[in-house]
């Protein structure tokens, strides 16, 4: 539940991201609710942010230079505001970290793609 409400907050407040977090309320969900997770599968808040991701989880270059770009305007504010050693250490790690999950692990669609993807199982093809 608190997942749930820190995505909600994500909705409305800038540079808080909402996916993330109904990410992970949908995992907690899955694992702990059959009633809480048919509910919020049910929400407009799933259709919007966390269904297009579960079916594909890839993001345009316009995409994710967008977040890459609000992300890394935030965590330099914080580096120039902060005067601890360990928060900027800290800042600079997770800068880099991100970039490169960014750029390594997430995949990247076409802008003109419509995210369909196609699987096989048992020689049946399926469409998602």
């Amino acid at each position: 539940m608190i997942a749930l409400a820190f995505g909600s907050a994500g909705v409305v407040v800038p540079g808080l991201p909402a996916t993330p977090f109904f990410l992970l309320a949908l995992f907690c969900f899955t694992k702990g609710s059959r009633k809480l997770n048919h509910w919020f599968r049910g929400t407009k808040l799933f259709e919007k942010y966390v269904k297009p991701y579960e079916h594909d989880p890839s993001l345009t270059r316009k995409q994710k230079l967008t977040i890459q770009m609000i992300a890394g305007i935030m965590m330099m504010i914080s580096f120039i505001m902060t005067e601890s050693t360990a928060v900027r250490l800290f800042l600079a790690v997770a800068f880099l970290l991100h970039n490169s999950i960014f750029i390594f692990k997430i995949k990247t669609r076409e802008a003109g793609s419509t995210g369909r993807i196609t699987k096989s199982l048992a020689g049946d093809k399926y469409e998602l």
